[in-house]
């Protein structure tokens, strides 16, 4: 059994309907109903603001794709205080109760969306926020921890934002060779490909992922 949190998002989307066609169950938490839910999955709708109060029957898979809603600019480091509590209530408060519950439900695995250059000592509070939950989401302990940094997301076309930073990765990803690399941007299809593939058949221990190990062609 998959447990999946963010699976309105854009790339929780992509994991979602990747889950779908590996024929393996998944149940989708939520604060909205979500559009098109795959026949084998089933909806959770919650109040996050009340998962103490909330018990997930057994699970072996957790999948976390939770993310603040924030704008290109926000993810570069242009943030007010307001939109900063947000984020780590979201990005960090959230997902470390939800895999704390996953935790005692049995979980065994759990995959984490992150960020390239995720770091907690980082002076960017996104990077800053998506390293201190990494290494949160590490001391839980669970057999497997997939960590997933991808660079920039393409394809979100209701995005203008988006859009626009999709036209400058066409520009300036082939100049990120050697350790620049993992910057590159890539698909959310991609990711997820990955994410999933990696999840059902992770290996022990702590796993991170990056560019170099996604399908860009996906």
């Amino acid at each position: 059994m998959n447990l999946l949190a963010g699976s309105t998002g854009f790339l929780g989307n992509e994991i979602l309907n990747e889950l779908s066609s590996t024929n393996s169950k998944t149940i989708a938490i939520s604060r909205r109903n979500i559009d098109y839910l795959p026949v084998d999955a089933e909806q959770l709708i919650v109040d996050f603001n009340k998962l103490s109060e909330l018990d997930f029957p057994k699970i072996d898979n957790l999948f976390l794709s939770l993310g603040y809603p924030l704008y290109f600019h926000n993810v570069m480091g242009v943030m007010n205080e307001n939109l900063k509590n947000n984020l780590c209530l979201v990005d960090f408060t959230y997902q470390l109760e939800i895999a704390k519950k996953a935790k005692d439900a049995g979980a065994k695995n759990i995959s984490i969306i992150s960020a390239v250059g995720a770091n907690p000592h980082s002076w960017n509070y996104y990077l800053k926020t998506k390293g201190r939950v990494e290494n949160e989401i590490i001391n839980i302990g669970f057999d497997s921890t997939n960590i997933f940094q991808p660079g920039h997301l393409r394809g979100n076309k209701y995005r203008f934002d988006i859009l626009l930073a999709d036209l400058a990765s066409i520009f300036f990803d082939p100049f990120l060779h050697g350790s620049l690399k993992k910057f590159r941007s890539i698909s959310a299809k991609a990711v997820a490909k990955q994410v999933v593939n990696n999840s059902l058949n992770s290996k022990s221990g702590i796993n991170y992922f990056d560019f170099k190990d996604f399908d860009p062609w996906r």
